[in-house]
C-alpha cells in the first residue's frame, strides 16, 4: 500500500477524496445531532464534523506514503513558512474590507482549533498524500493536479446552498491556492508543518471576518473579483516558485513501475 498511490495516483487521490467529502457531509448533521443533544457550545457541531475529517486525512497517509513521506517527519523550517507567508496577503486584505464577525472568546477559540483542524487535515490529504502520489510524473504535474483535485472538492459547496455558477467559481479559486500552497511544499522538499501553519492563519483570518460560515462565501460581486485577482496572483507566484533553479531543501523524486 505504500507505494499503490505513487503507481495509481488519479485512483487513490479521487477516492481519498470522495471519502472525504461523504464523511464531510454525514459529519454535518451528526456532528450539529451531538451538539443538540449534548447541549454543547454553538457550532460544537461544526467542530466534531472536522474532527471525523482529521481522522480520515490521517488514515489516508497511514494507508498510502505514510507519516515520513507525506513531510510530518520534517522540523517547523522557518524558511518555508516564510516562503508560504505571501498567501496571506489575500485574507488579511479582505479582512480589513470584511471587518470581524467572530467577537466573543469562545466563538474566537472554537475558530482557532476548528482552523487548525481545518490546516492539518487538507493539507495532509492533498499535499502530504496527492501530491506526493503524483511526483513520480514530475513537480510541476504534481502540484497541478493535486490542486485541481483540491480545487474540484469545494464542489461540495452546492450541497449547502451555493449556487452551481458561484461554486464553479469557488472551485476555481481553490485551485488556485491550491497551487500556491503545493509550491511552498514541494520547493521546500515536503515539510508539511509550515504549510498546516499557513493554511490554518489562512482560514483563520477568512473566518474572523465570515463567521462560521464557508470561509470563501463572498458577500459582494467586488469580493468575487478581488477573490479571484488574489488567487490568480497566488497561481503565478507558485509558479514563479516552481521554476526556480535552486530548491530550499532536496526533495527526493521517486520512480515507480507500472506493475
Amino acid at each position: 500500500m505504500h507505494t499503490f498511490h505513487k503507481r495509481h495516483p488519479w485512483i487513490v487521490s479521487f477516492a481519498s477524496a470522495l471519502v472525504f467529502l461523504a464523511v464531510a457531509l454525514v459529519g454535518t448533521p451528526l456532528g450539529n445531532r451531538i451538539e443538540s443533544l449534548a447541549h454543547l457550545p454553538v457550532n460544537s457541531g461544526i467542530l466534531i464534523q472536522q474532527f471525523l475529517l482529521v481522522l480520515v486525512s490521517a488514515l489516508a497517509v497511514m494507508l498510502f506514503g505514510g507519516w515520513r513521506e507525506a513531510g510530518f517527519d520534517k522540523p517547523f523550517q522557518r524558511k518555508a513558512f516564510l516562503v508560504a507567508c505571501p498567501l496571506l496577503i489575500g485574507p488579511i486584505f479582505l479582512l480589513f474590507y470584511s471587518g470581524i464577525a467572530a467577537t466573543t472568546p469562545l466563538q474566537i477559540s472554537m475558530l482557532i482549533v476548528f482552523t487548525a483542524m481545518i490546516g492539518f487535515a487538507e493539507e495532509a490529504l492533498c499535499r502530504g498524500l496527492m501530491v506526493q502520489a503524483f511526483l513520480p510524473r514530475g513537480i510541476m504535474p504534481a502540484a497541478l493536479f493535486s490542486s485541481l483535485i483540491f480545487g474540484s472538492m469545494h464542489l461540495i459547496q452546492i450541497f449547502y446552498g451555493m449556487s452551481i455558477g458561484m461554486a464553479l467559481l469557488y472551485a476555481l479559486y481553490a485551485a488556485l491556492l491550491g497551487f500556491g500552497f503545493a509550491a511552498p511544499y514541494l520547493r521546500s522538499g515536503g515539510a508539511l508543518w509550515p504549510l498546516i501553519t499557513v493554511h490554518a492563519l489562512f482560514d483563520l483570518l477568512g473566518k474572523l471576518g465570515h463567521g462560521w460560515g464557508a470561509q470563501a462565501q463572498p458577500t459582494s460581486s467586488f469580493e468575487v473579483l478581488v477573490r479571484l485577482v488574489l488567487a490568480i496572483l497566488v497561481g503565478v507566484y507558485g509558479v514563479w516558485l516552481l521554476r526556480r533553479n535552486v530548491p530550499m531543501a532536496p526533495l527526493t523524486k521517486v520512480t515507480v513501475g507500472t506493475s
